[in-house]
């Protein structure tokens, strides 16, 4: 037999008969070398999610629409539901803290620390912005007499000083006091290389990021005595971004969905003082097909050496995630009571009290996020890969057996119900598959399950896909193959 083994992540690309591998719930790890390994590239199942905590359950108040999750310096978690601020608890109880003025869009919160300025600041994208004291959680409305502070879509903060775009969006950004949530009415600049608005701004080395409609400027912390950051000399990024809530900063570098002079689409991250393209031909050609993407979301995550930066798509209902350790892209996405697949329930990740913590968009619940947890707060999580296409120069080939090189028996319960993978193929290269054909995973200590499919007819070009759900243990090293090629 044949292997068929896995290398990397999912590849659909325009045509699938160039390419038509789907990775859903999975992520791949390569296998080190050195340690002479049964395969190159494991696909393990991406972390499950456990319920920590609910609006409901805690009493005060109704479950809504997820707006913003943040641990601040002094490691309390807050999160913004429809229009009410928390405080959540190293219990995992939700306190309301205060109220802002409306809205569903997502929000930016950042603070200056808790033995300096003890300040955590919020904005909204409304002409209000809001700030709390972090200790006594007092919070109230900014109160800026200056006239400088005309609201924000984001805020961050680097070496005592808040920093703000301004809205309606223009080419200028302003800072506060240091160590303040004050106001100078001389504490604006503006971005000048390139004419263009301000979309967000990022942090990162100690650096701050204009990222605009069309193109970034990078400044640093100069001390000027009129304003004390200056444009980085000679630097020039030929990348805005289209979705100013997809900025993420992730290990030592900023992720963004980019808009240029050329078009827009491309997903890159800052290497140096230039944009790096992370994303994909097949990233690429499936993003820009959405009815819009202004409105994505951009998050991350680390779990085992692994760092995801995730964005969310939710007018086309797509969540899609970079792993910075294999540079390769997978799906995330929850199942409906159909066998439907939708965006990932998760819109913000966090650290906190200890755990990978997430937030679901719909219902503001906290999850713990998982490895070691194969469902979603009870419900299935449908994992599936594809496989390259089996082309043996077009000659037609007899398929007479597939082998399923998998983790089985690991299921807990001897008592559960037996769980089973689905296998399907098609014959014109990805564009329709057979119906499924299932195996059972093994029961309880059975780890040495053979999963075999066998005769399994003629075809010119055949592309395997495997799918399962199972609340047990699994993993993925690929696949073996008995081909015979046809005399004629």
């Amino acid at each position: 037999m044949e292997p068929l083994p896995l290398t990397s992540g999912a590849y659909q690309a325009k045509s699938v008969i160039a390419n038509a591998q789907r990775c859903v719930n999975l992520y791949p790890e390569a296998n080190p070398q050195e340690t002479k390994p049964p395969a190159p590239v494991t696909h393990y199942p991406r972390p499950g999610k456990t319920l920590l905590g609910s609006p409901v359950l805690s009493g005060t108040g109704p479950n809504g629409v997820a707006r913003g999750l943040y641990t601040a310096s002094n490691g309390r978690l807050f999160e913004l539901i429809n229009d009410t601020l928390y405080y959540i608890d190293p219990t995992w109880q939700y306190n309301a803290i205060g109220n802002i003025v409306g809205g569903l869009n997502p929000v930016s919160m950042a603070d200056n620390g808790q033995f300096a300025g003890n300040a955590l600041v919020l904005v909204d994208g409304t002409t209000t912005g809001y700030v709390m004291n972090m200790t006594t959680l007092v919070f109230n409305p900014i109160v800026d007499g200056t006239g400088l502070f005309t609201g924000a879509d984001v805020v961050d903060y680097l070496q005592t000083f808040f920093l703000f775009n301004t809205i309606p969006n223009t080419q200028n950004w302003i800072i506060s006091q240091s160590d303040a949530v004050t106001f100078d009415a001389l504490d604006i600049a503006g971005k000048a290389t390139y004419p263009d608005s301000i979309v967000t701004i990022g942090v990162r080395q100690r650096e701050v990021w204009l990222i605009g409609t069309q193109t970034t400027e990078p400044w640093f912390l100069s001390g000027a005595a009129d304003f004390p950051f200056e444009a980085i000399p000679s630097t020039f990024v030929s990348y805005g971004c289209v979705a100013k809530y997809s900025k993420v900063f992730a290990d030592t570098s900023l992720f963004w969905i980019s808009r240029n002079l050329q078009g827009k689409g491309i997903i890159v991250k800052s290497e140096g003082y230039t944009a790096q393209r992370i994303s994909t031909h097949a990233i690429e050609n499936e993003i820009q097909k959405y009815p819009t993407l202004e409105d994505a979301v951009g998050t991350t995550y680390q779990i085992e050496g692994h760092i995801f930066v995730v964005f969310t798509f939710p007018s086309a209902d797509k969540t899609w995630a970079y792993d910075l350790a294999t540079k390769q892209w997978h799906q995330l996405a929850w199942q409906d009571d159909d066998g439907n697949l939708h965006r990932d329930r998760v819109l913000f990740y966090a650290q906190a009290y200890g755990e990978t913590v997430g937030v679901d968009w719909e219902t503001g619940e906290l999850y713990l996020i998982d490895p070691e947890v194969y469902e979603d707060n009870g419900r299935a999580v449908q994992y599936i890969r594809g496989f390259p296409t089996l082309v043996k120069e077009l000659n037609r080939v007899t398929h007479w057996a597939l082998r399923a090189y998998m983790e089985c028996g690991t299921i807990e319960d001897p008592n559960a119900e037996m769980p089973m993978l689905n296998m399907v193929y098609s014959d014109d290269g990805g564009h329709t598959y057979s119906d499924p054909l299932q195996k059972p995973l093994g029961a309880t200590g059975q780890y040495d399950t053979l999963i075999e499919y066998n005769r399994l007819g003629m075809a010119r070009q055949r592309v395997y896909e495997l799918f399962w759900t199972a609340n047990m243990k699994t993993a993925l090293n690929g696949v073996y193959v008995e081909p015979e090629e046809a005399e004629t």
